[in-house]
C-alpha cells in the first residue's frame, strides 16, 4: 500500500509543481488576457468564462478547441486552420475527418455550443478537462436547413479531455464525448 501511495505521489509531484509556476502573482493575469481567453468571453461559451476559467491556461484550451470545433461545424467543415493550434496533430487528423464529413454531406451547423461548466481534474493519464456543454443552439443541418440529426439525439455532453503542453502551448489531445444530463 504504501509503495502504491509513493507511485502515485511521484506521478503527480511533476503535474501539481506546473500548476504553480511563476513566481510573481502577475502570471496568472497573464492566461486571463491571452487572445483565446477573450475570444471565449465574447462568444459567450459560459458564464464561467469570465471568471476562473481564464485564470487557467488548461482550461482555457478547452474553451480555444471549442470555438475553434464551433467554426469547423458551423462553414459545413470548410475552415480548418483554426484547428491545428488548439489541438495535437493526431486530433487534428481526427477532427479533419469530421470536416471532411461535414463537406461531404453538405452538413453544417447552425449556432455555437455553450459550455455550461469545464473544470481541471488530474488522472493517471495526465491533465484531464472535465466539461458539460449544450448543443441546443447547436443544430446540425443538411443542404436544405432540414435537421440532420434524429429529435431524439441528446443535446447535453460530457466530455473528459486531455489537455498536454506541446511546444509551450497547451492544447486538446482528444478523450472521449458521451450524452449526460450534466
Amino acid at each position: 500500500m504504501r509503495i502504491r501511495n509513493l507511485a502515485v505521489t511521484a506521478t503527480l509531484i511533476p503535474v501539481l509543481m506546473l500548476a504553480g509556476c511563476g513566481n510573481d502573482d502577475s502570471s496568472s493575469d497573464v492566461a486571463a488576457s491571452t487572445p483565446g481567453a477573450k475570444k471565449a468571453s465574447k462568444n459567450g461559451l459560459t458564464e464561467q468564462a469570465g471568471s476562473a476559467g481564464q485564470a487557467d491556461p488548461v482550461v482555457n484550451a478547452y474553451y480555444e478547441y471549442r470555438i475553434a470545433l464551433d467554426v469547423m461545424m458551423r462553414s459545413g467543415g470548410r475552415k480548418t486552420k483554426q484547428l491545428a493550434p488548439v489541438m495535437t496533430p493526431n486530433l487534428f487528423h481526427s477532427i479533419s475527418a469530421q470536416a471532411k464529413y461535414y463537406r461531404t454531406k453538405k452538413l453544417h451547423n447552425t449556432g455555437a455550443t455553450k459550455v455550461l461548466w469545464a473544470k481541471r481534474t488530474l488522472a493517471s493519464n495526465g491533465v484531464i478537462v472535465s466539461a458539460c456543454y449544450d448543443t441546443t443552439a447547436a443544430r446540425t443541418v443538411n443542404s436544405r436547413g432540414r435537421s440532420a440529426l434524429p429529435t431524439t439525439t441528446p443535446t447535453r455532453w460530457l466530455d473528459e479531455m486531455r489537455v498536454q503542453l506541446l511546444q509551450g502551448r497547451w492544447v486538446v489531445d482528444g478523450g472521449s464525448t458521451t450524452p449526460n444530463a450534466c
